[in-house]
């Protein structure tokens, strides 16, 4: 690393300051880490949007499909036509090779341009054939209890929930196969494996991230750099509060019966392997915007429109 020397008020200060510091001591990943954390977030309006109380502060992103193939740029990366197939949200032109930094400033599905990130999730067949997502949501939130200390998403991190090689039924706090609310069904069960959903709703699959990390890994490849809150918090290996991604995705049906998932390019098995990946791309000076304003302050703030994220205020709703 270079040195850039400064003039402050006749005296020369070397510009290298505790992001530099960070790289001489501990690499890129870290000094990415202490940026985002000590980034000071534009402000944001939301008076008159609801108080968070014993829910958690939240604000919504939509993102429509944008892509299908049989890539994985966090566990495949480079590998273009090897992993199972997966369904993509977000960002328009994920590639195996796809990363953060190639993301960032991209074409999106999502309803704020300033979220090009890549989210996917294997493919899921009915009587095996593919079915095309009809709607994706996504939750960014924290619990009242621990959102006093939750901080925006670490700029370029990529994080992995859910089990690919899992061969018995995960648990629903991870992996919540339910069914889309509607009138007939306001509060629609939560189950471990696909099941029928009433009439007019749809089948729908729900992917929670994890929301303590350890400060300094950035690849979702290794898996230990997040890890769960427990009734405990944090744990003191992953102190870090991050905002937790629950991801929603609704399938055009209402019947549970012959659902597979994607275990390769061409194969799929039984839908216990449920799991959903996401690679930073948003624009780091609105997300830590909106995480300040609605997730760290307990404001349900519903979806974020626009370049600037700008939320909408109201309650948000699946």
């Amino acid at each position: 690393m270079t040195a850039h020397r400064i003039r402050l008020r006749g005296t020369t200060a070397l510009a290298v300051g505790a992001v530099a510091l960070l790289v001489l001591a501990a690499g890129t990943a870290a000094a990415t880490a202490a940026t985002v954390t000590a980034a000071t977030a534009p402000r944001i309006a939301t008076a008159g949007f609801p108080a968070g109380g014993t829910n958690p502060g939240i604000f919504t992103d939509t993102c429509d499909r944008a892509s299908r193939a049989p890539n994985d740029p966090i566990m495949m990366p480079g590998m273009t036509g090897m992993s199972m197939q997966h369904d993509f949200f977000g960002n328009r032109a994920v590639t195996a090779s796809s990363t953060a930094a190639s993301l960032r400033g991209g074409t999106t599905t999502c309803t704020t341009t300033a979220d090009a990130s890549a989210y996917w999730t294997p493919v899921v067949y009915q009587n095996g054939s593919p079915l095309t997502p009809s709607r994706t949501l996504l939750y960014w939130r924290s619990p009242a209890s621990t959102a006093s200390t939750t901080t925006a998403m670490p700029s370029g991190i990529s994080l992995i929930a859910g089990d690919e090689t899992a061969t018995a039924p995960q648990s629903t706090s991870v992996v919540d196969w339910t069914c889309s609310i509607n009138r007939n069904d306001p509060r629609p069960k939560r189950a471990d494996a696909p099941h029928d959903c009433p009439a007019g709703s749809q089948l729908r699959l729900v992917i929670t991230f994890p929301d303590c990390w350890d400060g300094h890994t950035l690849d979702g490849r290794q898996r230990g750099g997040a890890v769960y809150e427990t009734d405990a918090g944090c744990p003191s290996s992953h102190p870090i509060h991050i905002p937790q991604i629950v991801l929603h995705v609704s399938y055009p049906t209402s019947s549970g019966s012959g659902i597979t998932l994607s275990t390769g390019p061409n194969t799929h098995g039984p839908p216990v392997t449920g799991h959903a990946d996401f690679v930073d791309g948003w624009d780091q000076q609105r997300m830590a915007a909106d995480t300040v304003a609605c997730v760290t302050a307990q404001v349900r703030c519903g979806p974020v429109r626009g370049a600037d994220a700008v939320p909408l205020g109201g309650k948000a709703r699946a």
